[in-house]
């Protein structure tokens, strides 16, 4: 298994220890009046790290001409996961500074996205046919893996002080994502036309 694929591999396994932390004790401290929690920052920096990761394994892949077919399976599924496992975790937190009862239909939306786009993709390479990811696909995986960071982080504090910024990152998230997706749907939709 070369380097990439054990990066992907890597990001695979850090997501059960990434769930683990929600389950550490309740530590915490104040800033700007607002609790956060240790549980989170450490939450939070194992899902920064596996994002950066991410980055990683492709660049070197293609660098050093180490793209594999394992990797090409592997890397999306990686990202997907850890991105649905944050979502799923942080549901019922209060972590949000405002409209935290909006975070399960962000995540219902976020999943059912890449539901729907991972299954055109296995139905267009059952016919030969490999659909890359687009601009706005790799946009929506930025915003995504910054969005949910500054929820664990930030959230708090933002609801401390008034200032939302945490819940409009989630919006700009779900927002990418939903885009993201028509604009995938749009672009491939005459090779399901011909199937």
């Amino acid at each position: 298994m070369n380097l990439p694929n054990k990066l992907t591999m890597a990001r695979i396994f850090a997501i059960p220890v990434f769930i683990a932390c929600f389950y550490l004790p309740d530590w915490s401290f104040t800033v700007l009046g607002a609790e956060i929690y240790v549980k989170h920052l450490i939450a939070a920096g194992i899902f920064i790290l596996a994002y950066v990761t991410d980055t990683l394994d492709g660049r070197i892949a293609r660098k050093y001409d180490l793209v594999t077919d394992f990797g090409k399976l592997m890397d999306p599924i990686a990202d997907k996961l850890l991105t649905a496992a944050c979502m799923i975790m942080l549901i019922g937190r209060g972590l949000m500074s405002i409209c935290d009862f909006l975070l399960p239909i962000f995540t219902v939306i976020v999943i059912a996205r890449e539901f729907l786009v991972s299954g055109m993709r296995l139905v267009a390479a059952s016919h030969g046919t490999v659909m890359a990811a687009g601009v706005l696909g790799k946009i929506k995986t930025t915003v995504q893996s910054i969005a949910l960071p500054i929820v664990l982080i930030v959230g708090p504090v933002c609801r401390a002080v008034h200032v939302p910024f945490d819940f409009i990152s989630m919006v700009a998230a779900v927002f990418f994502t939903v885009w993201s997706g028509v604009d995938y749907i749009v672009k491939n939709r005459q090779l399901f036309k011909e199937k």
